[in-house]
């Protein structure tokens, strides 16, 4: 169990949350991916931009020579270009968006995704850093470092839980369900296709608002156990591990 909770304390604060805000460092950490992803994004639009500007001088030179069947194919290369440059453009636009946004922007939109108000989620912030509240570290130290996922907190009254450094908060009391779940990717061995799983535990609402995050079914079920002893009518299936298919239909 302390591999997976443990209570919150200063050491962790300073280290996480150095202005005792959950908020003030998810927004430098979602600016810190944005300027890496802002890089990335903008090396393959500048590819795009320049393989685009070479097919249309070369598109042209073949229209003044009359060859028209190399013409054609200058003209689709171009396309080509062109739909990699406005790709790369817009997903530039989104991730710059996301730059932008200021810490009230980003409370407003999480507490909208998890059906609470900003007042609650100011609450959530504040509960947060207090000494009941608790790490929660779904997958142990060394995988989670591994992996990348932050760890969650499970306040007074509000869980939160990271899933590929994005940020979801539920109130407690709203949760009527919470599942282990296994997911289900194609990865290629060989020249052949074969299926690879990883388990997530589901928190959901009745009004259907979701968060999740990677686990062990160990911290899963422990997780389970924690929301039930708060709220005993949440529905853990029996703590049995449910396809993913089934978890999807309970989201619409």
């Amino acid at each position: 169990m302390e591999d997976y909770f443990k209570r919150m304390n200063e050491e962790y604060i300073k280290k996480n949350y150095p202005e005792r805000s959950v908020f003030k460092a998810y927004k430098k950490s979602m600016g810190s991916r944005g300027r890496t992803g802002c890089i990335i994004m903008g090396l393959f639009m500048a590819g795009g931009l320049a393989g685009l500007i070479w097919s249309v001088r070369k598109t042209l030179e073949f229209m003044q020579s009359g060859d028209e069947d190399t013409m054609k194919v200058g003209i689709v290369i171009g396309i080509f270009f062109l739909i990699v440059t406005l790709l790369f453009g817009g997903i530039l636009f989104l991730v710059t968006k996301d730059m932008r946004r200021s810490m009230e922007e980003w409370i407003s939109r999480i507490a909208a995704a998890g059906g609470c108000s900003e007042g609650e989620m100011r609450e959530f912030d504040n509960q947060a850093v207090e000494p009941d509240s608790l790490i929660v570290n779904l997958l142990g130290k060394i995988k989670a470092v591994t992996t990348g996922q932050k760890s969650g907190i499970l306040t007074r009254d509000y869980i939160a839980l990271y899933n590929s450094g994005s940020l979801g908060v539920l109130k407690v009391s709203r949760i009527t369900g919470a599942y282990l779940t296994d997911n289900v990717y194609d990865v290629k061995v060989g020249n052949s296709i074969k299926q690879a799983h990883y388990l997530t535990i589901n928190l959901i609402t009745a009004d259907k608002k979701n968060i999740w995050a990677e686990t062990s079914k160990e911290a899963g079920r422990a997780l389970q156990a924690i929301l039930m002893e708060r709220c005993p009518e949440i529905d853990t299936a029996g703590g049995a591990v449910l396809p993913e298919s089934e978890i999807v239909m309970m989201k619409r």
